[in-house]
């Protein structure tokens, strides 16, 4: 019987993808859209696993295509581009009523905090947020699902993990969770129910 769900926030409970950032700041700046995706890949892996700070991480960037930390909008973007995926968070709020909830994102300090400000987590009815920049580790690193299942005292026979990567839905499924790749809200509902759980 699954008594925990764990959904990831970027992609999910809000729309937003570091692809939109990076579509969005190439096209204001006017650089190659492919190697700062490269390289923002690269240097958000550090910054969400704790290994480097986002002060660090726009530095390194701003260098490399000879822009200032400023003009990369780091922090407003995220307000900027995101929206609340409201159907998705309506099911949830319906879940917690039936089963523990929380949170699991791959997000640097600086983004994490960012959405709290943005309020894009108002209202959204978790036990805890895991983060991966506070953790030092990531999706989909097997670890991290183990030390969410382990903190909430639940097993992997009893938890749903939902996420928009393929790769981190792998890795949950890789140490036992039932897991879910979120496509859209018709066919998370659809999932969700094949797996016993409805709201």
């Amino acid at each position: 019987m699954i008594k925990l769900i764990i959904f990831d926030i970027g992609g999910v409970l809000e729309d937003f993808r570091e692809s939109m950032y990076a579509a969005y700041i190439c096209k204001k700046l006017k650089l190659d859209v492919n190697k700062f995706r490269k390289s923002l890949e690269r240097l958000l892996l550090l910054a969400e696993s704790g290994k480097i700070t986002c002060k660090q991480m726009l530095s390194e960037i701003a260098t490399e295509f000879g822009v200032s930390v400023k003009s990369l909008e780091w922090s407003e973007s995220l307000g900027r581009l995101a929206k609340r995926n409201d159907d998705v968070i309506l099911l949830l709020n319906r879940l917690s009523a039936r089963y523990r909830i929380v949170l699991l994102t791959n997000i640097s300090r600086s983004r994490y905090i960012s959405t709290i400000n943005a309020g894009l987590l108002d209202g959204v009815k978790r036990e805890r947020v895991f983060a991966s920049c506070y953790l030092k580790m990531a999706k989909p690193d097997p670890k991290i699902y183990r030390y969410v299942l382990n903190t909430m005292g639940s097993s992997a026979a009893e938890s749903v993990f939902i996420d928009d990567r393929i790769e981190n839905v792998k890795g949950a499924k890789s140490v036992g969770i039932k897991s879910v790749h979120f496509r859209n809200y018709k066919k998370l509902v659809s999932d969700l129910k094949k797996l016993g759980v409805s709201g």
